[in-house]
């Protein structure tokens, strides 16, 4: 009996769980990031605003003069990066629906994997659930033809083509 199949506790998860697992905690770290890179981009946004009232202000009350001038290029400069940091932000958007993709062709793959790993173990083990962790008696060794070890591998390529294109007829149909 292999690790994939033995019962109990110490049970190591097969591939395509641990693919599957892995994209759902990818899935909710991106949520994290995402949320605190809203909260960058509602301070970027902020800034704008503010250094763009401050600089209507200035122009209100001081009067015109040079430090006042470099004044309001150092507040527009200010709302410059603030507007740098938003475009930024985005970009990182762009990534994450970008990782969001990956991560959802890691779950596909993981969820094809163990499709495709029921229809073989069905097809080419017809057995009861059940009986799959139950040790062999023996009796089949006896009662075994002696080409049938040559007849698995094509019987399995043939499972194999047999999913696959029952696949692509469901995804064409």
């Amino acid at each position: 009996m292999n690790e994939q199949n033995a019962p109990g506790p110490s049970r190591t998860p097969a591939i395509p769980d641990q693919l599957i697992q892995i994209a759902h905690e990818q899935e909710g770290g991106a949520e994290r990031v995402i949320s605190q890179m809203e909260v960058v981009q509602n301070s970027f946004e902020e800034i704008q605003v503010l250094a763009r009232d401050c600089q209507e202000i200035l122009k209100r009350i001081v009067p015109p003069s040079d430090d006042l001038t470099n004044l309001i290029d150092k507040m527009e400069s200010i709302a410059l990066h603030a507007d740098n940091g938003t475009y930024n932000v985005q970009g990182v958007y762009d990534l994450f629906q970008y990782q969001d993709i990956v991560r959802q062709k890691l779950e596909k793959v993981g969820h094809r994997l163990i499709d495709v790993s029921e229809y073989i173990l069905k097809n080419l083990q017809p057995m009861a659930q059940e009986t799959f962790a139950a040790a062999s008696s023996g009796r089949d060794i006896l009662e075994r033809a002696v080409q049938e070890a040559d007849q698995v591998k094509p019987e399995a390529d043939a499972i194999i083509a047999e999913f696959f294109s029952k696949l692509r007829a469901a995804k064409q149909g």
